[in-house]
C-alpha cells in the first residue's frame, strides 16, 4: 500500500538524520518494506551477525511503495544505500533500475531472471541481463488453510471444491473468510485462478495489453464470480469482508471458528501460531481444474505462485552497500535467518536455511527446484504489472477484482454481469498502458 505523505517525510527525515553523524563515516542506510513484526525478526537477524561488524548499519521501514525513497530527488542524502523492496517490477522501472548495482547472485535460475534488469521471456528462461537483486525472503500463495476435524480436507480439483464450499454454505456454515479489505488477497485469488487455467496466458499479460482481452482472462474472472457469489460463503456477508484485513481473516477461521477456510499464503503460519496454539494447521494446494473443459484428461498441478522480498545495493551505497549484500548470501547471515524460519513467516530459496516448522518444510522445497525444464514458480503478477494495472490501495488490478467482489457479494448482482464490467475495465486499463 502507498504510503502516505507523513509517513513518507518520516522516513525520508529519518534516513537523512542518519547520514549527519559528523565527520565519521555515516551509517549504511537500509530500507525494508515491513513493520512491525516482520521488521522485528529481521533487526535480530542484523543484531545476531557475527561478522560485518566493523558497518553501522540503520534500519528503517519505508512501507510497500518504496520507490518514493529510492527515487527522491528533493532529499538526496534520505535515498537509502540498500533497499529490500517487494516489487521486482521496480528493476525494470528506469527510474529505480538505473540506480542499481550489478550485485552477485547464487538464487536458483528462475528466481535469479526476476531479477535481471530487462529480463525477457517466461520465468525459468536464461538471458545474459545483468542481475539486479538478491532474494532474501520467498512466499508460498497457493495455499488453503483449514481447520483439522472441521471440514473435509479440501479438495485439489476446482469443481469438486466449489461444491465444498456450496455444501457448507448451505447447511449455514460459511466455507471461507476473505480478506477482502486487502486487496493484494484478491489478485492472489485472481492469479491462482488464471494459473489453473492458461499458465502461457498468465506469463503474457505482463507485457502484452491485447491479451486482457483474451478469453482466459475472462474465464478466471467468471470462476471468481461464481464461486464469491455462493450466498453464506463468508461470515458476516460480503460488506463485512470488504472491511476485513489479512490478519482477521486467518483469525476467522483459527481462532473465532466463523469460517471453514481460508486463502493464505505460508505467512499465514505465525499469525495461527501466535493466537492459536492449539490448532495444527496443515496447507493444502490451491484448487485447479484438474481435468480438460471437456473432462477428459489429467493435468498437471500448475506452477506455484510466489512472492517475495529482494535486496538491492545502491550505486549510491558503494562498495558497502554490495559488502550487505553479499553477507546477506553468507553463511552468518544464513544462521540467522534460521531463527526466523523456526518461528515461520519466512521461506528462503536457500536449501541451507533448513529450520522450518514441520508443516512448512514441503512449502520451502517447492520454490526450490533442481531443474527448470517446465516454469515451476509464477511470480506475484500484481507486484510485476506497471502502469495503469499496477499499484495498489484502490488502484489498477486491485480496483478491478474489488468491484467484482462487491458486485457479486455484496450488491447480489448477477455474475455475467459483474464480469463484463471487471472485463471491460481491466482491458480499459491495460490499454492506457500500451506502448506508443
Amino acid at each position: 500500500m502507498p504510503m502516505n505523505r507523513r509517513r513518507t517525510l518520516a522516513a525520508l527525515s529519518g534516513l537523512a538524520a542518519a547520514a549527519l553523524t559528523g565527520c565519521a563515516e555515516p551509517p549504511l542506510r537500509v530500507a525494508v518494506v515491513w513493520s512491525g513484526w516482520e521488521l522485528s525478526r529481521f533487526r535480530e537477524v542484523l543484531n545476531g551477525r557475527e561478522t560485518l561488524r566493523d558497518l553501522d548499519i540503520v534500519v528503517h521501514s519505508a512501507g510497500d511503495d518504496i520507490a518514493t525513497l529510492l527515487t527522491n530527488r528533493t532529499v538526496a542524502s534520505a535515498v537509502p544505500d540498500v533497499a529490500i523492496v517487494s516489487q521486482p517490477g521496480l528493476l525494470q522501472d528506469p527510474a529505480v533500475g538505473d540506480l542499481l548495482q550489478t550485485v552477485p547472485s547464487l538464487d536458483p535460475l528462475p528466481w535469479q531472471n526476476l531479477v535481471r534488469r530487462e529480463a525477457v521471456g517466461p520465468v525459468g528462461h536464461g538471458t545474459d541481463a545483468p542481475i539486479k537483486g538478491v532474494w532474501f525472503k520467498a512466499a508460498h500463495k497457493s495455499l488453503i488453510w483449514h481447520r483439522a476435524g472441521t471440514v473435509p480436507v479440501p479438495s485439489t480439483d476446482w469443481g469438486e471444491w466449489v461444491e465444498q464450499c456450496r455444501s457448507l454454505a448451505s447447511r449455514g456454515k460459511a466455507p471461507l473468510s476473505i480478506a477482502a479489505g486487502d486487496g493484494w488477497t484478491l489478485t492472489d485469488w485472481f492469479e491462482n485462478v488464471l494459473l489453473g487455467i492458461d499458465e502461457t496466458a498468465y506469463h503474457t499479460l505482463r507485457r502484452d495489453p491485447d491479451a486482457w482481452s483474451g478469453p482466459s482472462v475472462q474465464k478466471a474472472l467468471t470462476r471468481l464470480a461464481d464461486l464469491w457469489s455462493i450466498e453464506g460463503l463468508v461470515p458476516g456477508g460480503g460488506r463485512r469482508a470488504l472491511t476485513l484485513q489479512f490478519h482477521d481473516a486467518v483469525l476467522d477461521v483459527f481462532r473465532h471458528h466463523r469460517a471453514a477456510m481460508v486463502a493464505a499464503p505460508d505467512f499465514a503460519w505465525p499469525v495461527i501460531r501466535g493466537h492459536c496454539p492449539a490448532e495444527h494447521p496443515a496447507p493444502t494446494r490451491f484448487p485447479w481444474p484438474q481435468r480438460d473443459d471437456k473432462g477428459a484428461g489429467r493435468r498437471p498441478p500448475p506452477p506455484v505462485l510466489v512472492g517475495g522480498d529482494v535486496v538491492v545495493a545502491l550505486r549510491s551505497g558503494g562498495k558497502r552497500a554490495l559488502r550487505f549484500v553479499e553477507w546477506l548470501t553468507g553463511p552468518d547471515a544464513t544462521k540467522q535467518m534460521g531463527r526466523w524460519a523456526g518461528r515461520g513467516g519466512f521461506l528462503s530459496v536457500r536449501p541451507a536455511v533448513d529450520a522450518y516448522p514441520a508443516p512448512l518444510r514441503a512449502l520451502a522445497a517447492e520454490l526450490r527446484p533442481p531443474t527448470n525444464p517446465i516454469t515451476p514458480i509464477a511470480f506475484d503478477l500484481s507486484d510485476r504489472l506497471e502502469g495503469s494495472l499496477a499499484g495498489g490501495n484502490g488502484r489498477g488490478l486491485w480496483r478491478v477484482l474489488t468491484e467484482l467482489f462487491t458486485r457479486v457479494a455484496v450488491d447480489g448482482r448477477p455474475s455475467d454481469e459483474a464480469v463484463r464490467h471487471a472485463t471491460a475495465a481491466v482491458k480499459t486499463l491495460a490499454a492506457r498502458g500500451r506502448p506508443r
